[in-house]
């Protein structure tokens, strides 16, 4: 057995961290009791999904962020989220649409509630402004958001290109057979005058200084 899982077969200390955010994966996460009690803030992110290892995305909120420690010979110090989940089965998907929504009180019936922080990515909830159609009332939206400084992952079907050969082009538009020029000049106070700069003020200053010329030079 190698060191590192004998030290965590040996299982963690009794005594763990608890933290009320956590930056992960380009995301910046927050528990749900620590939004409570800022009713004036302006941006959510208790809200999570991870995928399972057979395609299916949990959708759920963090309640707990702990970090927990592992004595041994290296430093092991994995960072959990516990979740309330919504249960899969009661999660609705218009795929044509991409939209996927889920049932405020459906609750997951697994005791499988932690997840490693490396796991999740972050969604958010918006509810339905409509409150007279059945059809709508107890669902709410779910919206993936993108993490922070990373474009969204291309889609092959962006590209007329074979994903397993790259045999085929890439589309570009091509551009305008004509040309324009966009005149500065009286925003920038100054005079163009075959292809040189003057200011308004006339020619500019000799340069006589010896260390100053031989700096030009």
């Amino acid at each position: 057995m190698c060191p590192e899982l004998r030290q965590v077969a040996n299982g963690c200390a009794y005594r763990v961290l608890s933290y009320s955010g956590y930056d992960v994966n380009g995301y910046r996460f927050h528990t749900k009791s620590h939004e409570q009690s800022r009713p004036n803030r302006r941006t959510t992110n208790s809200g999570v999904c991870t995928t399972a290892l057979d395609g299916v995305e949990y959708y759920g909120i963090i309640e707990e962020i702990y970090e927990l420690i592992f004595h041994g010979c290296k430093p092991l110090k994995p960072v959990i989220f516990k979740c309330h989940w919504f249960d899969p089965n009661e999660v609705r998907q218009t795929p044509h649409l991409g939209l996927v929504e889920i049932r405020q009180s459906s609750v997951y019936p697994g005791d499988d509630v932690y997840i490693v922080a490396q796991q999740a990515t972050q969604v958010y909830y918006l509810s339905y402004p409509c409150k007279t159609d059945d059809r709508l009332m107890g669902w709410d939206v779910v919206y993936k958001v993108s993490p922070h400084g990373k474009e969204p992952i291309p889609n092959n079907e962006d590209y007329n290109i074979d994903p397993n050969t790259y045999d085929g082009e890439l589309f570009q538009e091509d551009g305008l057979e004509w040309h324009f020029e966009i005149d500065l000049t009286g925003v920038i106070e100054m005079e163009v005058h075959d292809d040189e700069m003057v200011d308004d003020d006339g020619a500019g200053e000799e340069v006589h200084n010896a260390n100053d010329l031989e700096l030009l030079e």
